[in-house]
């Protein structure tokens, strides 16, 4: 696949699969959180790996594969395994990855964008670090990307949002409360051809509207995938617009959903 132009994903196959924990153990959190928006639920497993298998009942394409919000650090491997059923993971699999989870201690994605589209039933996804006694994450993302034929136009940017209240007192007291912070991915895809614009930004419109999930890589071949990985829910940015005959506009905003 092309390194350069960035890639959005809308559609994600996790949330329709079932789960299985592969360490459960007591103090086991249900799989099934990673299938929930709000990743404050996230899911836990005892001892430094989370590994989980997904059944996505039939065979469905595949770009990439992350796990938002993980307690991992940056040492940490991941490993990817496909394939058509649950006894060809180790005896016939589609596709194999084992390598760097690319995760950061500011951002905590766990990431792997597969080299091509593979298209298998059965996941097997494990992040691995041995310094934690209790791993968790908050979201397991299985989802097809489209790569845009053109890029971003100039001045596409990310900034932290910080959420933190202040208030001045009547005797001239500053009184501030902290709060979270999230990244906001704001971007203009200035040269979308016509399918992109029937087939991703009003696809998109129309199946995540304000309250479902993008996920965006804003530059697939950077080192440090987690700096240009924002994975969250769109803002409503108003409509696809014709600039030129044949040519569409669009302008994205992501808010990252973080604890």
């Amino acid at each position: 696949m092309d390194n350069l132009t960035a890639r959005v994903g809308w559609i994600n196959h996790a949330d329709t699969a079932t789960l299985t924990a592969l360490h459960p153990g007591p103090d086991t959190l249900g799989v099934e959180r990673l299938q929930i928006k709000h990743v404050a639920r996230y899911h836990e497993q005892t001892g430094p790996e989370l590994a989980v298998r997904a059944d996505l009942h039939a065979g469905k394409p595949v770009d990439a594969v992350v796990l938002p919000l993980v307690n991992a650090g940056p040492a940490a491997t991941l490993r990817v395994r496909a394939a058509a059923t649950a006894a060809d993971l180790a005896a016939a699999p589609l596709y194999t990855y084992a390598g760097p989870g690319h995760v950061d201690d500011a951002h905590n994605y766990a990431i792997h964008l597969l080299p091509a589209t593979v298209t298998a039933r059965v996941w097997e996804v494990a992040v691995t670090d041995p310094d934690r006694e209790v791993s968790r994450a908050g979201r397991l993302v299985l989802a097809p990307l489209h790569r845009f034929a053109f890029n971003f136009k100039a001045n596409w940017g990310v900034r932290w949002e910080d959420l933190s209240e202040e208030r001045d007192g009547a005797g001239g007291q500053m009184y501030s409360r902290a709060g979270p912070r999230r990244r906001v991915l704001s971007a203009e895809f200035g040269e979308m051809t016509r399918r992109e614009r029937d087939k991703v930004a009003l696809e998109i419109e129309r199946l995540a509207g304000k309250t479902g999930d993008i996920l965006m890589v804003a530059r697939p071949n950077a080192p440090n995938l987690a700096h240009y990985t924002v994975w969250g829910k769109p803002v409503d940015t108003g409509g696809v617009n014709e600039s030129r005959l044949g040519i569409f506009t669009k302008t994205f905003q992501i808010k990252e959903r973080r604890f």
